[in-house]
């Protein structure tokens, strides 16, 4: 059902449902996993500290060498490991969690048009990883972005294809959809 102008209701078939990607305790959660995340990376750094510093406490002459040997490796393999994490986990859930309560908080302005996602993720940098979204409505053809992580959604709702959806954008990325054909 739908308001007319002049504010009755009438009835347009089978009613949308219009499906938010963003939801309040998503910023809660996010931040949540950024913080256990973080305590990880700090946990084996701290664990690497702690072999290196038993390895110097325990050599002596004879197993001097070996000693440096073991050091060198557990430092290289834990800066790897807290590198790779803290770039690839702990950042990323931070971006994510900006980006969550930016979109939230932002005004929404409505697309409406045949709209279609692009297969292909590209990562911002010093940001979220996207997904394209394409929508046509009449001879204009807009480009907006879904955050990567919340495209299944629309993915399947699209079923591979093209359908008229109704956007709710904030900033250039999706917020919310409903399929209306």
């Amino acid at each position: 059902m739908r308001h007319c102008a002049a504010g009755f209701l009438w009835y347009n078939g089978p009613m949308e449902k219009k499906v938010e990607l963003y939801r309040p305790e998503d910023v809660g959660a996010l931040k949540r996993k950024h913080d256990a995340s973080l305590a990880a990376v700090w946990m084996i750094a701290a664990g690497a500290l702690a072999a290196c510093v038993l390895f110097c406490v325990f050599t002596n002459t004879a197993s001097a060498a070996r000693m440096e040997l073991l050091a060198v490796a557990v430092f290289a393999v834990a800066g790897w490991v807290v590198i790779y994490l803290a770039t690839f986990t702990v950042a990323a859930l931070r971006h994510e969690g900006e980006h969550t309560a930016r979109m939230l908080a932002g005004e929404r302005s409505a697309i409406r048009g045949r709209t279609s996602l692009a297969r292909e993720t590209v990562r911002i940098k010093r940001s979220i990883a996207v997904r394209s979204v394409t929508v046509v409505s009449g001879s204009e053809k807009r480009r907006l972005y879904v955050d990567a992580c919340r495209a299944r959604e629309l993915e399947r709702a699209l079923g591979g294809g093209e359908k008229l959806c109704e956007l709710d954008v904030v900033g250039g990325y999706v917020a919310a959809f409903v399929v209306l054909s």
